[in-house]
């Protein structure tokens, strides 16, 4: 695998693999690089600025650009866990200062909660417990309520099929007595037809 050479601000150099970060490989010889999130693009603690060779390294992740940007080409500022050296380049590290970060920590203050803290019993919290464990339940049964449906009895106050308990409407069929009014008398016409057509015939 090959290897670059990295110079940084504090006149340290460095060889680097093209197959690990920079931040992996300060780690490994030693160079202080501050780091929060143990180099998973998350808390940008590790931000470094290239001052040469920025078209020697890899193009940014897109973990990279959703946390600080796709802004490399105006700031010339990368996340050293997301870059990897593919030539010659040089780094400013001068914003990671491994004692003034530890002075730092020792000085930062553990703020407590405002206002009154109650402390709950042991038995208090189990029956806070048990009672989620049951609302959770609860929840589950009414979740799954529909599977099996047909298998539950049916409760006779609830009885389907009343249309809301409402009157169901009346078909009508005074047009269907009138249709067959109409067709008995049309019948009847034609049998008097008939028959005057017979008289005139006899005589």
């Amino acid at each position: 695998m090959k290897e670059h050479l990295v110079t940084f601000s504090n006149g340290q150099t460095l060889m680097v693999r093209e197959d690990q970060n920079l931040l992996e490989a300060c780690r490994e010889a030693g160079i202080y690089i501050k780091s929060g999130c143990g180099g998973h693009a998350s808390c940008s603690d590790c931000l470094i600025k290239i001052t040469q060779g920025e078209d020697d390294l890899n193009s940014p992740s897109f973990e990279e650009t959703q946390l600080i940007g796709n802004v490399f080409h105006i700031t010339k500022e990368r996340l050293s866990c997301q870059t990897k050296v593919l030539g010659p380049v040089s780094v400013d590290i001068s914003a990671h200062d491994k004692s003034n970060d530890a002075e730092k920590l020792k000085t930062k203050k553990f703020n407590p909660p405002k206002g009154n803290v109650r402390k709950r019993t042991r038995d208090e919290v189990i029956a806070i417990k048990k009672e989620r464990q049951d609302l959770g339940k609860e929840k589950e049964e009414k979740r799954n309520s529909w599977q099996k449906h047909w298998e539950r009895e049916k409760d006779p106050s609830k009885a389907g099929g009343s249309g809301g308990n409402r009157r169901p409407k009346t078909f009508r069929t005074d047009f269907e007595e009138n249709e067959a009014a109409k067709e008995e008398s049309l019948i009847k016409t034609e049998e008097l037809k008939t028959e005057d057509k017979k008289e005139t015939k006899d005589s």
